[in-house]
This record gives C-alpha cells, sequence and structure tokens, in this order.
C-alpha cells in the first residue's frame, strides 16, 4: 500500500490533460492480470501499484516519491495502438492511418498548448479525408476497402495491447524496487541480449547492431536539405547507460509477453496470432514514440532546422522478443508451465522464419524503415522535395568503413519523392505496394513539418479562455478527433468545424 502523502504528491505531479474513460473492461484487464501474477509470481504483488488513466500524452509512465512507486497505464496508449493494428492488420488505406496519426499530433500539441498549431493538424486532416473521398468519386461517402478479420474483435476485447503494456510497466517497478526477489527471467534476457547485441560474420571487429548513434537532420532558411550529422561520440560516451536503458525495455517486453500470454489462453487467441500482434505492436510503438519527440523538434514559422532523431530501438525489442520465445519454448527461462505449452503450441515455421530474418539482417533493415519513413516525410515536407540522392556504393568508394552512418541518414532518399505525397496513393494496392501504416506515418510528417514551418501564429495566441468562450474542453477535443469520427462513420461531416471556424488557418 502507497502512503497517502505519497501518492498524492506523485498524482500532483502527473500533471496530464484528460483523453477519455477508463471503462469497465479496461479495468476488468488489469485484474486479470493481478491475478495472472496472484497464481504465479505473488510476491511481485507487494511491489506492484497500478493506475489506469486516459489521457492526451497517450503513454505509460512509472512515477516515484521517497520510494513509493506507481505504474499509470494510460488507456489512450493501448487505444492509439489498436487502431494502427487495425489498420495494418486489415491492410487498409495508407490515407485512413495518416489522419490518424495528425489525429494523435493534434492531441499532443493540445496537450502542450499549443492550440494554433492542434486546429491546424485538424484542419489538415479533414482537408486530406476529404481529398481522398473527391479522387475517388464516392462523394461525402469515406471509401475503407479492407480484408476483414473476425478475429480482431476478439482481439481487442481481450484487451491484449492494454495488458502486455500494463506487464511492461510492472516490469519497470520491478527493476526499481528495493528489496524485491531477483526475477530469473529478467537474467536471462540480459544474458541473451549481450550474446546477440554484435554482429560478428564480417571479417573486421565485431559490430554493435543493437545501439545506433543520433542522427541530426539539417535545413537552411529556404527548406534546403543541407547535410546530415551522425553523434557517433556522443553514443560512445553513453554507450553504458544506453546499453543498460535498452536491457530494461527488453526485460520489461519480456513480463509483457507473459501477460498477454496469459490473455490470450483465456480468451482463445492461437500463439502465432499473438506474436504477429506484438511484433507489429512494437513498430506502432515506435511510431508513435518518435512522432512524439519530433513534433517540438519541427521548426516552427521557419524552415531552418537541425532535428535530431534518436537511434531506433525497434531491431532489438523485435529480436529479443523473438530469443524469449524460442527460450520459453526450448525451457531456457523459467514460466508458469501454461505459458510455455501455450508457445510450444505455435507453428514453428514462424519463429524459425523470425530467427532466419534476424540471422541474415533484415530484421535490423526492417526495424529502421520508422525512422527513414520520418527523415523522408520531414525531408518533403521542409523542402518540398527530396535531396539528390547519392547510390551507397559511391559513399562506400569515397568513405569506406566510414560511409555506414551517412548512408542510414540517406536511405530516405532511395524510396523516391512519390512516396512521401498522400495524394498518390489514395488508390493504395495491398497486393502490390508497401505497408500502408507505415506509408501513411511518412504522408503525417510531411503534413506536420509543413504546416509547422508556415505556422506564423505563436503558440499561446490562443488559449484555453479562447476554446471556452467557443464551447468547453470536450467540445474543443471532439473538434480535434472529428476525422477520427468520419472515418468511423464512412462518412464526411461538412460541419466538422462549426464553432471553432476561427482557430483555422484558412479562415478570413
Amino acid at each position: 500500500m502507497i502512503p497517502r502523502p505519497a501518492w498524492q504528491a506523485i498524482k500532483q505531479r502527473l500533471g496530464r490533460t484528460p483523453a477519455g474513460r477508463v471503462t469497465a473492461s479496461h479495468r476488468a484487464a488489469l485484474h486479470r492480470l493481478r491475478a495472472f501474477l496472484a497464481n504465479h509470481y505473488s510476491w511481485m504483488l507487494d511491489h506492484v501499484a497500478l493506475v489506469p488513466i486516459s489521457t492526451m500524452q497517450w503513454s505509460s509512465v512509472v512515477m516515484s516519491h521517497k520510494g513509493a512507486r506507481v505504474a499509470f497505464v494510460d488507456i489512450e496508449q493501448a487505444n492509439a495502438l489498436e487502431l494502427l493494428l487495425l489498420r495494418g492488420f486489415w491492410g487498409e488505406r495508407p490515407i485512413i492511418s495518416h489522419v490518424e496519426f495528425l489525429i494523435r499530433a493534434a492531441e499532443a500539441l493540445y496537450d502542450d498548448g499549443d492550440l494554433a498549431l492542434a486546429a491546424a493538424m485538424t484542419e489538415r486532416a479533414n482537408a486530406r479525408l476529404a481529398a481522398y473521398s473527391a479522387e475517388k468519386g464516392a462523394g461525402t461517402v469515406v471509401p475503407r476497402p479492407k480484408y476483414f478479420d473476425e478475429q480482431l474483435v476478439v482481439i481487442i476485447e481481450a484487451q491484449l495491447l492494454l495488458t502486455f503494456i500494463a506487464g511492461h510497466e510492472i516490469a519497470h517497478i520491478l527493476q526499481q524496487a528495493e528489496g524485491a526477489p531477483s526475477f530469473e527471467m529478467f537474467a536471462w534476457i540480459a544474458n541473451q541480449y549481450q550474446e546477440l547485441r554484435f554482429d560478428k560474420t564480417g571479417d573486421g571487429p565485431a559490430r554493435e547492431r543493437f545501439l545506433l548513434p543520433e542522427t541530426v537532420q539539417k535545413f537552411d532558411d529556404n527548406g534546403r536539405p543541407d547535410g546530415f550529422a551522425t553523434r557517433g561520440s556522443k553514443m560512445a560516451q553513453r554507450m553504458h547507460v544506453m546499453t543498460a536503458r535498452l536491457i530494461g525495455e527488453t526485460q520489461a517486453d519480456g513480463l509483457g509477453l507473459l501477460a498477454a500470454s496469459d490473455a490470450a489462453i483465456e480468451a482463445n487467441i492461437s500463439a502465432d496470432t499473438l506474436f504477429r500482434i506484438l511484433l507489429m505492436a512494437l513498430e506502432y510503438t515506435e511510431m508513435l514514440m518518435m512522432l512524439r519527440r519530433l513534433l517540438p523538434r519541427l521548426p516552427r514559422g521557419t524552415k531552418r532546422a537541425a532535428i535530431a532523431h534518436e537511434g531506433t530501438n525497434l531491431f532489438a525489442r523485435q529480436l529479443m522478443l523473438v530469443r524469449l520465445v524460442r527460450g520459453i519454448c526450448n525451457g531456457e527461462t523459467l514460466v508458469p508451465e501454461p505459458i510455455r505449452a501455450f508457445w510450444k503450441s505455435s507453428n514453428p515455421a514462424v519463429l524459425e522464419g523470425f530467427e532466419t530474418l534476424g540471422f541474415e539482417g533484415r530484421l535490423e533493415q526492417y526495424g529502421l524503415r520508422s525512422a527513414v519513413a520520418a527523415r523522408g516525410g520531414i525531408e518533403v515536407g521542409l523542402f518540398g522535395a527530396l535531396g539528390q540522392h547519392v547510390p551507397a556504393a559511391e559513399h562506400i568508394k569515397k568513405l569506406g568503413p566510414l560511409a555506414g552512418g551517412l548512408i542510414v541518414a540517406e536511405a530516405h532518399r532511395g524510396f523516391g519523392e512519390a512516396y512521401y505525397r498522400a495524394d498518390k496513393h489514395f488508390g493504395w494496392d495491398a497486393e502490390a505496394e508497401a505497408e500502408p501504416v507505415l506509408m501513411g506515418f511518412a504522408h503525417a510528417l510531411q503534413d506536420m513539418a509543413e504546416l509547422a514551418a508556415t505556422e506564423t501564429r505563436p503558440k499561446h495566441h490562443f488559449s484555453r479562455a479562447s476554446v471556452l468562450s467557443d464551447g468547453s474542453d470536450t467540445a474543443f477535443v471532439e473538434f480535434l478527433r472529428s476525422t477520427r469520427s468520419q472515418v468511423f462513420r464512412m462518412e464526411i461531416n461538412p460541419n466538422w468545424m462549426a464553432g471553432f471556424e476561427g482557430m483555422l488557418r484558412s479562415s478570413p
């Protein structure tokens, strides 16, 4: 039990903008997780305090005060992942993910007090959706062709992603808790991380493959690409801290996997399906966190910028999840027997396929694609085009082994400019084109960069008082999310801006 003064101090520090309701089904999922812990890891309950919240930051967090720790599990984080999972699982057109990312940007800006730019994101999302419907000749209808899979409804109802997130946050509490017994699986994951972190297949020295240096993307006053900086020395100085942090994340994913496995067993969801869902969810988490980090770094009212991009952790988290599943199946780490039986029921070819991808380096390339899409979207948004693409072979010829960082930094130009143009993909073909959520992410970053650079109104041009003069906080949040409701109803609402016209950029 957390002492009341500590609880009050932690709650006061949280300071977030509410986003929605915590429902009975959310609470039931967390109660089920506690029951799983009580049955198999009862000692954990002495250290765990879970509080469900729903906020505009759509991210869960562990907070502490004088030794007391609370995991705030944000329902909106699970909702955000579920919406993207629907888009990817059903193979919906990129425009549907595109506007969803713009809505998330609007929410984040609103939470940060930037109502003017939040309204601009909403306006662009509505304009994109209307242009899509017009292009398809659908009038006020929003076409949503998809490969409908009824199993996904069961997956959503089982709250698998919420359970995974909650398990992940519990792990972070345990990692910090004083006097908590050691958890054998955490030690096993840490050892496996050290075994897998280096690529030893080449003739030269072993290459670190889990940690990547920060890349800075530079633009001049006209938005023209002005080079890149790779902060390898900064990474070298912080290598120990970065390694410890990433090991902590992969350990937390491990407990999240156990929690989600228990929920999947209860809902009769197969191990193969859960495996696919969690790998997708890790990539979508990377996109959402990348969006959150990049928004305040985009140049506002100017095109000159030096935008930092952290190295992605996706490859490490996905490969370690694959390795954990193999370890569970082989009895290499201790887990409850029902969990082991669940994973041993999976199709061996699926796990072997991902292990092969990891060994051949293709999973590593896959893990970079969100960062590549983000850089390309920003470049097109600020410059209106892509900079000159230099083939990797030319960089290698000039720089030799030093070319690696530059090749990665410029990889987005190899996609071609059309990739980043939303209107070029309104007729997206699932059989012939790239993954739709990734493409929608790139299109959204292009819009975000363009809107931020051309937004001349100051951040606090509108205040909460401005919102209340036109309606209410609830009405304004509905206004920010107006595109989502139109997507759900599959119908354009011409009155989406009602009451908030004065906040839009296109207004006189």
